[in-house]
């Protein structure tokens, strides 16, 4: 039987940085991964989107060309040629590594196929089992769909489906007013299909500060795309056209009925652990988790988890980090708690969010005497010159001593304004850091500069 160091279940983000941390250490590592190396993020996520969301955009700017003094006619706008770019850009974005994405080069084992625990210390690989010292479960997440009557028989998509679609529905209702629902909404809306997004809580981006959120619901309507929060979906009907569909819902405390062609859910996510025989290594999912401890170790003392499945924020940059953070922690004597209080988080719509750390409402929650700080956007020279005034930063900081306990960012290319923000949050630096250098004119980032200028500690 073979025996591994360490055993990686899942080849997404967070498995594959554990697997090369490993293997570079000269650990016998081995993968087993059932759909293909790159995960979620890879096929069905960030990479696809943000290439759709870059057609879009594009699109989007043809439209509005004539405020530049560009007089065009578009003869054709072709989805499915988007969509083929969408293909391109994935391509050129895994390059050339193999379908091991490079485990071989490590001296490292690949098992494209599905893994299940057998016990505590062995898996089983089809019809091989395998033994190993520590494991890594890093899985991921899959769609959650909801259990609404009628949903199933109608038939509906999720963002595995949406990326692949060739035709462009013409009416589409998204179950789902998070960052995923949101970039698919505005994504085929600039493609030309009529949208309707779902929510069931009272705002959109509920993750979000408040502000930020207000601010994305009136950019979002203002292009056409009917947001509905607060609304219970109750049931779905095949509609009176063939392929139609009918949803009941309760909307403002009265019932309403809407048709769509094409259902997209985006209401969250769940593990993915169906084939994982998880009890079978004395593990459970409890509240829609695998559990660990600040380590990443689970419960049993070999077995670690990183990465979606362990309920940390849902990013690539997360689950690689976390992936990195286990394979230290289990094969070094660098043992630190994985730390997610400086995640950056972007959701790519136009214009973009971006922010870190605790929104308003977090902060006084937590007892903070807070500061806040705003600066908008139509008061950025570079976006006036841009065409693009839509946004704004808004700094949030501790009252005492100005550390910034939390940023938040709308506005163009806000998902690169955040790192000076990130370095003083993470190093104990106050605000009079960022007001304290030279940032470039005209810039985007002299917005970030001009929040912490208008604070009192300036």
């Amino acid at each position: 039987m073979k025996e591994f160091d360490l055993f990686v279940i899942g080849g997404g983000s967070a498995g594959m940085k554990a697997a090369r941390i490993a293997a570079g250490m000269g650990k016998s590592v081995a993968v087993a991964e059932e759909r293909h190396v790159g995960g979620e993020c890879y096929w069905a996520g960030c990479v696809p989107t943000k290439a759709m969301i870059r057609a879009a955009h594009v699109w989007r700017q043809i439209e509005q060309a004539s405020e530049f003094g560009m007089h065009v006619t578009i003869e054709k706008a072709d989805f499915a040629e988007a969509m083929a770019y969408k293909d391109r850009a994935m391509k050129r974005v895994k390059g050339d590594s193999p379908l091991d994405g490079g485990l071989s080069r490590l001296g490292a084992s690949y098992f494209p196929a599905t893994a299940s625990f057998e016990d505590p210390f062995t898996v089983r690989i089809g019809d091989d089992v395998v033994r190993f010292k520590q494991a890594l479960v890093a899985t991921g997440t899959l769609p959650a769909v909801p259990p609404i009557p009628g949903l199933a028989e109608a038939g509906f998509i999720t963002n595995r489906e949406a990326i692949a679609l060739t035709i462009l529905p013409k009416r589409l209702v998204i179950l789902g007013a998070g960052p995923i629902g949101l970039e698919f909404a505005q994504t085929f809306h600039r493609f030309g299909c009529e949208v309707t997004v779902l929510e069931r809580l009272p705002r959109i981006l509920i993750h979000e500060d408040e502000e930020i959120a207000a601010l994305m619901t009136g950019y979002l309507q203002e292009e056409g795309i009917r947001i509905l929060s607060g609304t219970e979906l109750e049931c779905v009907e095949p509609g009176e056209q063939y392929g139609e569909k009918k949803l009941l819902i309760r909307y403002q405390g009265a019932d309403h009925s809407l048709t769509c062609d094409t259902i997209l859910v985006a209401a969250g996510r769940r593990p993915a652990v169906k084939r994982l025989n998880l009890e079978a290594a004395g593990l459970t999912i409890e509240r829609n988790i695998l559990p660990v401890d600040p380590y990443l170790k689970t419960r049993v003392e070999h077995i670690w988890a990183a990465g979606d499945i362990t309920g940390s924020p849902l990013f690539t940059h997360v689950a690689s980090y976390a992936g990195n953070r286990m394979a230290l922690n289990a094969f070094t004597d660098s043992q630190q708690p994985a730390d997610y209080r400086f995640t950056p988080r972007c959701t790519y719509l136009d214009p973009e969010i971006a922010s870190i750390g605790l929104t308003q409402i977090e902060a006084e929650l937590a007892g903070f005497d807070i500061v806040v700080s705003n600066y908008l956007l139509t008061n950025l020279d570079r976006a006036i010159l841009h065409n693009d005034t839509r946004g704004v930063v808004k700094l949030i900081m501790d009252a005492r001593d100005g550390q910034i306990l939390g940023a938040h960012i709308a506005g163009p290319y806000a998902s690169s304004l955040l790192p000076e923000v990130e370095i003083c949050m993470k190093y104990g630096l106050p605000v009079q850091a960022i007001a304290g250098i030279m940032h470039a004119f005209p810039s985007f980032p002299e917005a970030v500069e001009a929040a912490a200028l208008r604070s009192p500690f300036v």
